[in-house]
């Protein structure tokens, strides 16, 4: 017999455990469906402060802060000049979450997921959503196990959190790239032992600016640290047809600043890339059905936006679709508001995005290092 569930959500990354969670706070029965099996690596480790009253609403406040080093803030250093200057969030956007973590993400994601099973979510892995049919009293979801037969199950709403993948962003032709932002690619990887800043600041993210693109260094506690580039397209246009280990290490030959933070380490995972990456959905819901996180848009990683935009996008999704149950109206209608609160802040960081590859943020960023007093 079908099983039943008020919603089923496909994907476990943060934006489906965080929508499953909070549905379960409010007393709704969910499914979450993932394909892979957690941990799994993933890139976007670095977090903001506004995210912090999610974890406090989770419960993992106190988890949070044993298992993850703190990040204070971020440091800007341009290659070129040779410019340093670093923003602290404790001045800045939260003094009541004056810091942030860096996370692995494999680690991370495990326990936000962990979190949704323990509040009472059924949470299913290597369990991959082939089908789904929409129908005017309810949705039905077709689910292929790694192992075993597919079988079928129903819902009164269904949530697409498969990440840039976008399900049903992509069946319904809803995708629409940004084409103000002008990089095109990351090449990313690990490295142990690399030259980290000393004391509270170690938890620093460091954004290196050169020429070509940015580099990110995210610390992690232990001895791993995250280093990756996103290339301007002129960069990586210039070296069509090299391998991913090329083009990182072309891009680290013109960075002498991030030889200088690598000098000594050791790499301990091969260089992966990722490409083309913003855009945005024209619409974040239907009758029926929602999209939260990167299945409903992605901004450059410029300024680690992608889980903030997930676990806020899949709180506000809870209650959108709470409300919706509670009424008895599932229609895209009642989710009209859910998409202006996801793109609320989604729009602040688009603009500082925009003006960063606009170079105006880029050109403030280097005069504010010139006359900083850090």
């Amino acid at each position: 017999s079908t099983q039943t569930f008020d919603v089923i959500i496909a994907g476990g990354g943060p934006a489906g455990s965080t929508t499953a969670s909070f549905l379960r706070k409010h007393g709704r029965s969910c499914l979450v469906l993932e394909r892979e099996q957690f941990p799994r690596f993933h890139i976007g480790e670095s977090l903001l402060p506004c995210a912090g009253d999610v974890w406090d609403e989770l419960g993992l406040r106190d988890e949070m802060r044993r298992r993850f080093i703190h990040k204070p803030g971020a440091r800007f250093i341009h290659n070129e000049s040779g410019l340093e200057f670093t923003y602290y969030f404790a001045n800045a956007i939260r003094p009541d979450h004056p810091f942030a973590y860096e996370v692995p993400r494999s680690e991370f994601d495990q326990m936000l997921l962990n979190r949704s099973a323990e509040l009472g979510a059924d949470v299913r892995q290597l369990s991959k959503v082939c089908e789904i049919d929409i129908d005017k009293d309810g949705v039905s979801v077709e689910i292929q196990p790694e192992n075993g037969d597919r079988y079928r199950a129903r819902g009164q709403v269904f949530v697409d959190a498969t990440g840039r993948d976008t399900f049903l962003g992509t069946r319904f032709g809803l995708k629409i790239s940004d084409e103000l932002v002008t990089t095109n690619v990351a090449c990313f990887t690990h490295y142990e032992n690399c030259n980290r800043q000393s004391g509270a600041d170690e938890g620093n993210i460091t954004v290196v600016l050169f020429e070509g693109g940015w580099w990110w260094f995210i610390p992690f506690v232990g001895k791993v640290t995250s280093i990756g580039c996103t290339l301007q397209r002129h960069f990586t246009v210039e070296r069509r047809g090299k391998s991913a280990e090329e083009i990182f290490n072309d891009a680290l030959a013109a960075t002498p600043v991030m030889q200088k933070l690598l000098a000594g380490a050791t790499r301990v995972r091969p260089i992966g890339t990722t490409g083309n990456w913003s855009y945005r959905c024209k619409q974040f819901y239907g009758d029926r059905f929602l999209l939260v996180g990167d299945a409903a848009g992605f901004i450059d990683p410029l300024f680690s936006t992608g889980v903030l935009m997930a676990v806020q996008g899949g709180r506000f999704a809870a209650q959108a679709i709470h409300n919706a149950l509670t009424a008895g109206d599932t229609s895209a209608e009642r989710f009209a508001q859910y998409q202006e609160q996801a793109v609320q802040g989604a729009d602040l960081f688009k603009k500082l995005v925009h003006e960063f590859y606009g170079e105006s943020l880029r050109k403030l960023l280097v005069h504010s290092a010139a006359h900083s007093t850090v």
